[in-house]
């Protein structure tokens, strides 16, 4: 057993020593019995729990992360259009030759940024990269040790980390090396930059340093020596068909199946909770007083045991019809039990499988537990219920929420659909799913904007098809296949993953302390 907010058992000192300093005399039974419930209260509120045994999880596709360096130093233009455009096109590169790889990306400057968590869906990895955009990130330097330290706080075996940097000013090979070695880091490093140099610019003119010297930017030796100490393996990238032998060494490499473990747990604050409640009472009445409260209970006993009998009845029915595919008078049985996350979690079940979407998100969303994988196989549902109902951009948000808690093939393969076919969602799902005030008025002002398309494409639709009647078929023909580029364009154009502020500030955190960071 353990306690899930242990700190809270600090309170029970306190409670000791006023107890302690009060005279024998004040001492009476009824004193000790308040004390004594204050003492279990605080133990139900630190939240006693029995841990369950761990839950296996299998994984079976190899797992790669990936770091770009956003510094300033990558905006130099020796390689074409630039350092930092090359390196973003050649992990597009690999991550389109690999599809069944999982793959994790990062950012990094000074500090490190977490742009797309592990997965195998390639459209999700492409859309984060192409969302981080260095005008806002305001750290320049690069900092490969910060980086290091972050990739060993990850929860893995082995950890393949493929690096894209020219290496900035980093010079301390022995401290790097042995981060890597000591967290089982294989290194994968990427120079991007080349030998000549280039000059970098900022505001039209050329940057210079405290000596008014103008600053080059050049390919850091010390990348190629850092491979060699940690037995990693080393490229140069010139051009995007340089990528392919780091590709054809990554798919040498075996498959390792691993298993995830997840560990839950069955709380059990309502024990020292019940028994507090009851010490109270006692405490707080006299002898006479507590025989005719406890009259009531007594009178209230037999029904509880009929409920009790009753919802035996009603849950051995409601699966008979569940088994039978009655799946809607399995949802009307299983609502004459006594509320519970269980008894909601088995009507949103059949509710779902009746086709009620909507009653099957009713009760999906009343449900409240603390078990990981029961949030985990709600939101999945959830999702699933979104997806019937059409509301593509809220069944895509609930898949996402469901990788939250864990790998989930099912929800992996749902969300690359539903990015793959590029649906939108046309329908206000605000008066069947639970959102948050922020969520809902960003949502709100997206709405109008796609109001205000339909609307602005409805007009033009009527003006084409007018003028149609009076063109001759090849008028037709050329103005059809224009509709058709402009819709092509206003989908390429929806498909968006946008950073929130509180995102680009992890990275941007302690930039006013950099010195020189080209």
């Amino acid at each position: 057993m353990t306690f899930l907010n242990a700190w809270i058992l600090f309170g029970l000192i306190p409670i000791y020593l006023i107890y302690n300093k009060q005279p024998s005399t004040q001492k009476h039974k009824q004193t000790k019995l308040l004390y004594i419930s204050l003492s279990l209260m605080f133990l139900a509120i630190a939240r006693p729990a029995y841990q369950n045994s761990y839950v296996k999880q299998n994984f079976d596709s190899r797992d790669y992360i990936i770091a770009i360096d956003a510094s300033y130093s990558m905006q130099a233009n020796d390689l074409k259009p630039s350092r930092y455009i090359l390196s973003k096109e050649a992990i597009k590169r690999l991550i389109h030759q690999h599809p069944k790889d999982r793959f994790t990306l990062f950012a990094f400057t000074s500090s490190t940024l977490l742009i797309s968590p592990p997965t195998t869906d390639t459209d999700i990895s492409l859309l984060a990269l192409d969302a981080l955009n260095p005008k806002y990130i305001l750290t320049k330097s690069t900092n490969i040790k910060n980086l290091f330290e972050r990739i060993a706080t990850l929860s893995r075996k082995e950890k393949n980390l493929i690096i894209f940097s020219d290496g900035g000013d980093e010079h301390d090979i022995h401290t790097l090396a042995k981060i890597v070695k000591r967290n089982n880091i294989s290194l994968y490093i990427v120079a991007t930059a080349t030998q000549k140099g280039a000059a970098l610019k900022k505001d039209g003119g050329y940057i210079k340093d405290t000596h008014e010297s103008i600053v080059i930017s050049k390919i850091n030796p010390m990348l190629i020596d850092l491979a060699n100490a940690t037995d990693g393996k080393y490229y140069e990238l010139t051009s995007l068909k340089s990528i392919d032998q780091l590709s054809n060494d990554i798919a040498s490499k075996k498959i390792k199946k691993e298993q995830i473990r997840v560990r839950t747990y069955r709380e059990l604050f309502y024990i020292p909770l019940s028994i507090a409640l009851l010490l109270y009472f006692l405490s707080i009445t006299k002898i006479a007083q507590r025989f005719l409260y406890l009259i009531p209970l007594f009178l209230l006993m037999p029904n509880k045991s009929q409920a009790s009998l009753f919802d035996f009845y009603y849950l051995k029915e409601a699966h008979k019809q569940y088994e039978q595919k009655h799946y809607k008078k399995a949802a009307y049985l299983f609502e004459k039990v006594k509320p519970s996350p269980k008894s909601y979690y088995d009507i949103a079940s059949a509710y779902y499988k009746a086709g009620y979407y909507r009653d099957a998100v009713k009760f999906y969303t009343q449900i409240r537990t603390q078990d990981p994988q029961l949030k985990q196989k709600i939101l999945y549902n959830l999702g699933n219920c979104a997806a019937q109902l059409k509301h593509y951009d809220e069944a895509k948000q609930y898949y996402v929420n469901t990788l939250a808690f864990g790998y989930d093939a099912d929800a992996l393969y749902n969300l690359s659909l539903i990015r793959k076919l590029k649906l939108k969602n046309a329908q206000d799902i605000s008066k069947i799913m639970p959102t948050n005030n922020k969520i809902t008025k960003q949502k709100s002002s997206v709405k109008k904007e796609n109001k205000q398309n339909k609307t602005n494409s409805k007009s033009k639709k009527s003006s084409n098809r007018t003028s149609n009647k009076h063109s001759n078929n090849s008028g037709s023909s050329k103005s059809s296949q224009q509709t058709l580029t402009k819709i092509k364009q206003n989908n390429t154009k929806k498909s968006h993953y946008k950073f929130t502020y509180k995102a680009y500030e992890k990275i941007n955190k302690g930039y006013t302390n950099e010195k020189e960071p080209w």
